[in-house]
């Protein structure tokens, strides 16, 4: 029966110790990860997508 708790106990810590690992590399690959922000509608790229138009269409 104490082999039995024993093993119980072990596999608990053990688990934990996984998860904990786990977790911890999972936190530093989303911070290494860069961070997609919304796009700024500051209308440069429209004007520059229409000059590359306007190119196209003189070539």
């Amino acid at each position: 029966m104490r082999d039995l708790i024993k093993f119980f106990i072990g596999f608990v810590a053990g688990f934990i110790a996984v998860y904990r690992l786990l977790s911890k590399k999972e936190e530093e690959t989303d911070k290494s990860q860069p961070q997609l922000e919304a796009f700024s509608g500051d209308g440069r790229i429209i004007d520059v997508l229409k000059k590359f138009n306007e190119i196209k269409k003189n070539i």
